[in-house]
């Protein structure tokens, strides 16, 4: 593990020797200078009570140093004083309050570094700091202090930039959009955070693409700007730890010290933005704490973020832009890392795989070797249809990732489908041939008779090749052979509550129309719905289950049985066991557990762990 090593600044001790023989000239002069009412010396009380002027060293005596933890312990007196009047002056809109924390922020740091080998002084100057350094980003960004590359501090005539540095944080060759403090509030979508106690402050930095950041940014060697833009999320988010580290204590000048923290200039600084997968430590004079992390909080922005499209997608698909089927990369896109396609199931979104991805994240050669990808699609819409646009994004990003195809890792993508969702990742290795087509149509393709264009878009959902940079797939409760649930009178009237996307009816309509007698009674009657495609009688379903992928795809099942049906036999209360095997596959777990579930049971996210680690020994074969 790396870590951070501290800032070595000129050391400025020099003057403190003059002082050692010119003080007390130097303090009328100061006192002069900035108005402060002049006492030779202070007074302590003798004996009696009385007060007395302090004795002076004797010419050529030396005054023994202070110790350490005194000293220590001063500067987190003045912290907390100064974290609490910056609190004030944050309630009352006080612009000054960018500056008391910035300077609360300092004295904790230098209590930390004087007396590093004491645990009680580090881990209270450790709550501080966080809590100051909180208080600074929330105050910065207030009254318009901070930017993309840095936040202001000092007066408004002569202001200091403290540059944000980040450290083993890769943006993707995009900019920081933001830098949020604020601890993200709890989903339900992820049922346990990640934390790591230690010093800094855990904060979330959203990232900002090349074309917003001014065009200085590029995205990363070997990938088009466009995949940065066009397959990046809404809100793409990392987690990072703020340290905001000064130069060396004690190389503050006399007139700095009396002048007091509102007047004096302010210490050098830079603030890192660490990532704390890759870095361990912070390097604090000699000590070395654990940096602190919370490796839940981008994905939980990212939620905040994130419209729930799951019931809208289902019965109105294509209703809105939030309901139209996309490729997301959670994160900017780094050459090396294998990508994990998550597609979720019927009446979901992608929200769904993010208590997975973040048990995923806290394992670290999943931060360092894979990226997670997600599939967002309406999945009301026609089945085959979303299954075209998946494989045509899933194209897109490989070749805007790697336009010269020369990085492995775009060569060994793993999709992952939870019900449908498996469904769907099937599509995308098996070659169909003619099977799928004549599941619905009497008639060869070519003798249709329907509109050039419409006949195109119809065909890719029929006719295409398995995509060979995916080697891996995982279906998790897939139903490969339906699920009666879809033949129930529930199943049935959820399937009349769907509205088919217009295009799909507009093919079908003309295509019955111009054609009759061209097709099966399943197609004919209507649009088929998802819903009527997941009924074990299904014609187009009985074709894909008969599909087999080619020989370099590995299959994984994982199937739920957390239920025992009336006739005794095991299923999820959805998918029955014997649906949810898959044909062909290397490896089955079952899961005690039901349909909604399976994938966010520990079991399944440590076999899904598992085959990841697999799939990196494999392929670096």
């Amino acid at each position: 593990m790396s870590s951070m090593s501290g800032v070595r600044l000129p050391d400025r001790r020099a003057p403190r020797r003059v002082l050692a023989r010119w003080g007390p000239l130097v303090v009328i002069a100061a006192a002069v200078v900035v108005g402060i009412p002049v006492r030779a010396a202070p007074l302590i009380p003798n004996a009696v009570g009385s007060a007395a002027v302090a004795p002076s060293p004797a010419p050529g005596q030396r005054v023994p140093p202070e110790p350490p933890r005194r000293i220590a312990e001063g500067h987190i007196r003045k912290a907390r004083e100064y974290l609490a009047a910056s609190c004030d002056m944050l309630k009352a809109c006080d612009r000054h309050a960018v500056d008391g924390y910035y300077v609360a922020c300092e004295e904790a740091w230098d209590a930390a570094w004087t007396c590093a080998e004491s645990p009680e002084i580090l881990c209270t100057a450790a709550d501080l700091y966080a809590d100051a350094l909180a208080g600074l980003l929330e105050a910065a960004r207030r009254h318009g202090r901070m930017g993309p590359d840095g936040l202001w501090v000092g007066p408004k005539g002569r202001p200091v930039l403290v540059p944000f540095r980040p450290q083993a944080l890769d943006l993707g060759g995009g900019g920081i959009a933001s830098v949020e403090p604020q601890g993200q509030p709890d989903d339900r979508r992820v049922f346990r955070r990640h934390l790591r106690d230690g010093f800094g402050l855990p904060v979330v930095v959203r990232v900002a693409d090349a074309a917003s950041h001014g065009g200085g940014a590029t995205a990363p060697c070997g990938t088009s700007p466009g995949a940065v833009r066009t397959f990046a999320a809404q809100r793409q988010s990392l987690a990072a730890t703020a340290v905001l580290r000064f130069e060396i204590p004690g190389n503050r000048n006399f007139l700095e010290t009396v002048a007091g923290p509102a007047s004096r200039d302010h210490a050098a600084a830079v603030l890192d933005l660490a990532n704390p997968v890759e870095i361990a430590a912070v390097h604090i004079g000699s000590a070395r704490p654990h940096l602190a992390a919370d490796l839940s909080a981008p994905l939980l922005d990212v939620l905040e973020g994130t419209p729930q499209t799951s019931i809208a997608g289902f019965l109105q698909p294509f209703g809105s832009g939030a309901t139209r089927p996309h490729l997301e990369m959670l994160e900017p896109h780094r050459p090396g890392r294998i990508p994990v396609v998550f597609i979720h199931g019927l009446a979901s979104d992608q929200g769904t795989w993010f208590d997975m991805i973040n048990e995923l994240r806290a394992w670290p050669e999943f931060h360092r070797r894979f990226e997670p990808w997600v599939y967002r699609y309406p999945t009301g819409a026609a089945f085959l249809n979303s299954s075209a646009v998946l494989r045509a994004q899933l194209t897109e990003a490989v070749r805007q990732c790697d336009p010269e195809g020369r990085d492995p890792a775009l060569k060994n993508l793993v999709l992952v489908g939870h019900s449908m969702g498996g469904l769907h990742a099937k599509l995308q290795v098996v070659e169909p041939g003619n099977r799928l087509w004549e599941a619905v149509g009497r008639i060869p393709f070519d003798e249709v008779r329907l509109r050039p264009e419409l006949k195109r878009f119809a065909a890719r959902g029929y006719f295409f090749h398995p995509l060979p940079f995916v080697n891996r797939i995982v279906c998790i409760a897939t139903p490969h052979k339906g699920s009666l649930l879809a033949s129930l009178a529930a199943g049935r009237l959820a399937s009349l509550t769907v509205r088919p996307p217009p295009e799909s009816r507009l093919i079908h309509d003309e295509a019955v129309r111009r054609n009759p007698g061209a097709f099966y009674p399943e197609y004919e009657r209507r649009t088929p719905t998802t819903v009527d495609i997941l009924q074990p009688d299904s014609r187009l379903l009985q074709a894909l289950e008969a599909l087999r992928p080619p020989c370099w795809v590995t299959v994984h099942s994982i199937v739920g049985d957390g239920h025992v049906s009336i006739t005794g036999a095991r299923d999820d209360c959805v998918v029955a066991v014997d649906s949810a095997h898959s044909a062909g596959a290397v490896s089955e777990i079952c899961v005690p557990s039901t349909h909604t579930k399976v994938h966010h049971h520990p079991a399944t996210i440590a076999e899904v762990r598992r085959i990841l680690a697999q799939h990196l020994q494999e392929t670096s074969r």
